[in-house]
């Protein structure tokens, strides 16, 4: 048993070790000029960040992807939706994004990334995007929402005056990165546990009353011993004899019994079988 133990506190060490480092998660708030990356079903968003004032030999006012990788089976548009917040962590816009829709803030203009491609990739953030009162010196934080896989576009003042939290609320059709973590946990442990009684399944006795024989055994045993006990209690405290059930009255029989002492011999059936 310390060796199982042993294997399932590697399992979950194993399972806790997230596949890619992140400094943000998605619907998290991403200051301005911090790079980090972020990955989803879909794509690998690495090293991004919104470049507010132009620096690494890029052009201020775009969200820069140092790489991003499309890591599915199957070839996709660019696409990410990324909200935009100002220094009170107040929603001013959306930027959804799709290379072969929103071709007038996409540098490289239908682009669809083949599995497994990656390239570097920037993203225009300009006033189409905001609310009418903002402007892009507003922007203190960026937030990915989600990799937009259904390709929208429009929508970018949807959640105007919402924080990060209340966006998540409203968006949060599926579960969150703890919630699936919890589940490989407990994945990880229905699958140890299943190994271990196939192994005493197979290679031991424990369960060797599964293919029913030896319970069959035991319940006709229990059975003969059942029968064993009342046949010792009849032995020992017989039944009383049942009480005969009465078919005559006692008037009738005792008109039978006077009938049967009556003298007969004068009688015409007497005098006939002489």
């Amino acid at each position: 048993m310390k060796k199982v133990g042993k294997i399932i506190i590697l399992l979950l060490i194993l399972m806790t070790i997230p596949v890619k480092a992140a400094n943000y998660d998605l619907k998290e708030l991403i200051p301005n000029n911090v790079k980090t990356t972020i990955v989803t079903n879909n794509f690998s968003y690495q090293n991004f960040y919104y470049n507010e004032k132009g620096n690494d030999g890029h052009p201020a006012e775009y969200i820069i992807f140092d790489n991003l990788k499309n890591i599915s089976r199957e070839a996709l548009p660019v696409s990410i939706s990324i909200g935009l917040f100002d220094e009170n962590k107040k929603n001013i816009g959306v930027i959804n994004h799709c290379s072969t829709k929103d071709e007038d803030s996409n540098p490289i203009k239908g682009k669809v990334l083949a599995s497994k491609e990656e390239m570097s990739y920037v993203i225009a953030v300009n006033k189409i995007y905001l609310a009418d009162d903002k402007t892009v010196k507003d922007i203190r934080y960026i937030s990915v929402l989600s990799d937009n896989i259904n390709c929208r576009t429009g929508g970018s003042l949807e959640f105007i005056g919402e924080t990060v939290e209340e966006i998540g609320m409203r968006r949060n059709t599926g579960f969150d990165n703890k919630t699936l973590l919890l589940f490989k946990v407990l994945g990880g442990l229905a699958a140890v546990l299943l190994v271990i009684f196939l192994y005493r399944f197979l290679f031991t006795s424990s369960y060797q009353n599964v293919d029913g024989s030896d319970v069959r055994q035991g319940y006709k045993q229990y059975n003969k011993e059942l029968a064993e006990e009342r046949e010792r209690e009849l032995k020992k405290n017989p039944p009383k004899p049942k009480p005969k059930k009465k078919v005559k009255t006692d008037q009738v029989i005792q008109q039978e019994e006077a009938a049967k002492k009556e003298d007969k011999t004068g009688t015409d059936l007497h005098n006939l079988y002489k």
